[in-house]
């Protein structure tokens, strides 16, 4: 028994910063053992006579063992050793490398239902970490990472949006799959070969107090050859505590705006500690319908404009790009950012959701979209429109920000283009009109170039080389390459 108490003695690690009562219990302890292991063997026979004494030795340092061990034990559960663990997983869903400003603020600020869990995926040698959880009446954050040792880690993903993951909630014998919101936000950590994940999924509110039970089920895996799975389920079982629940408050707007030549209407706000909600409905957002009678989106113009200051990289995920402008709300004289890896949640039919930080001031709050209008994000105050702009000046910006201008066309090139035109397959033509012709790229490989009237997107159509393109404008009867406006 003795050599057995130790070994395991010796194999207690003293933290610099344990309780002084508890160093010296181990070392105390420690030299006990350590005393009796050089004591000769002759000594250490018990003789009848001698048996009590050597019973009060062995029982006072088998107290002293077990007291150490009890200090050791409540000290690294009510000492800062906890807190410094829990600090090491705050640093990693504050940093920038998660892509949600909403998951970072409410990690710094402290909120959510900590978790604490550990589930270990034996078959893959995946060791899963759940954190916090976090949720309100319209979402549910859920912090996990995953790491392993054998495994590679790089293209596992939790994919909810367009992978084979899902997430699964258990309640008593009700068994239901969790709608995604958003992407999610995730970071790959190389050096340590782990995955942070912030899942985003819909409302768990509604079980507040309740024992639950959420299933991770599948891996999804992209490789430069397609995409695969991992077949696995990773279960969490918690109670819903009150710390994990938060409340999101409307404000019903109604304030409507132009913005390059399309009208939309800011009809609410939602605030709460994950994020800030702008839903608009607009002239372009409304789903539209083709000839077979098969619905589609198209991205307006006001969504373009929100994703223009948008960038993405490997290690920060989806970010600002300070040099370009976009839609952002100010806040108290400050910039609120977006949080684009909630760039396609689901609204109405006709709905358009632009998603924000959080913000401190809920009462002053104004959108801005670009440089053309401000729309205070309450009920009593006025939009300041700034800058209307006509059909050219759209058309002028739109090009010169791909570094095109367009000139006029002459009129013998309006009549070739028109002569083209004409001679189009009609099955095959797009209702479109010719604007002008860009300038200064001739001797380049593009054909023509051509505008969205609907959602102002530029493309632009290239043969495989200069003297290619030169050679087809000119079978088409033009010596210039002409400019088009796809209309509606």
């Amino acid at each position: 028994m003795s050599n057995h108490i130790r070994r395991e003695l010796e194999k207690i690690d003293i933290p610099d910063d344990l309780h002084s009562r508890a160093r010296l219990g181990v070392e105390k302890a420690k030299a006990e053992f350590n005393e009796e292991s050089h004591t000769p063997a002759k000594e250490n026979k018990l003789s009848p006579g001698r048996s009590p004494l050597r019973k009060k030795s062995l029982y006072k340092r088998l107290s002293i063992i077990a007291a150490a061990l009890l200090l050791i034990a409540s000290t690294l559960t009510f000492t800062p050793v906890i807190a410094a663990i829990q600090e090491v997983y705050d640093k990693i869903f504050s940093s920038k490398h998660i892509d949600d400003s909403g998951v970072r603020n409410a990690v710094i600020s402290g909120d959510g239902q900590i978790l604490d869990q550990t589930y270990i995926d034996e078959e893959h040698d995946i060791t899963v970490h759940f954190d916090r959880v976090l949720t309100d009446d319209k979402e549910t954050k859920l912090l996990l990472t995953y790491q392993s040792e054998k495994t590679d880690l790089e293209d596992y993903y939790i994919d909810l949006f367009e992978g084979v993951s899902s997430i699964n909630l258990i309640v008593g014998n009700e068994k239901r799959k969790l709608k995604n919101v958003g992407w999610g936000s995730r970071y790959y950590d190389s050096k340590e070969n782990k995955v942070v994940s912030a899942l985003s999924f819909e409302s768990i509110k509604d079980y507040k107090g309740k024992d639950i039970r959420l299933e991770i089920d599948r891996l999804t895996i992209y490789k430069d050859s397609g995409r695969d799975s991992v077949e696995t389920t990773w279960p969490l079982h918690f109670t819903i505590k009150p710390a994990a629940v938060s409340e999101r408050r409307t404000v019903e707007v109604n304030k409507t705006f132009t913005y390059k030549r399309e009208t939309y209407t800011v009809t609410r706000v939602e605030f709460s500690k994950l994020e800030t909600r702008v839903v608009v409905t607009g002239s372009d957002t409304r789903s539209l319908t083709d000839e077979n009678g098969m619905g589609y989106d198209v991205m307006s113009k006001l969504e373009r404009q929100f994703l223009n200051a948008r960038k993405n990289s490997k290690e920060y995920g989806y970010s600002v790009n300070e040099k370009k402008s976009g839609v952002f709300i100010k806040s108290g004289g400050k910039k609120v950012e977006p949080i684009f890896s909630k760039g396609e949640v689901e609204g109405e039919n006709d709905e358009y959701i632009m998603t924000f930080a959080p913000v401190k001031n809920q009462k002053d709050c104004i959108l801005e979209v670009g440089d053309a209008v401000e729309i205070p994000l309450n009920k009593s105050g006025k939009v300041l429109q700034k800058k209307v702009e006509d059909e050219q000046s759209e058309i002028n910006a739109l090009l010169a920000e791909s570094g095109y201008t367009l000139v006029p066309l002459t009129i013998e090139e309006e009549k070739k283009i028109n002569q083209y035109l004409e001679a189009f397959p009609k099955e095959l033509s797009i209702k479109r009109k010719a604007i002008g012709k860009l300038k200064g790229h001739e001797n380049s490989k593009i054909l023509e170039i051509s505008i969205s009237e609907q959602s102002g997107v530029l493309s632009r159509s290239e043969a495989q080389d200069s003297e290619t393109a030169k050679k087809i404008r000119e079978e088409n009867g033009f010596s210039f390459i002409p400019i088009y406006l796809n209309q509606r």
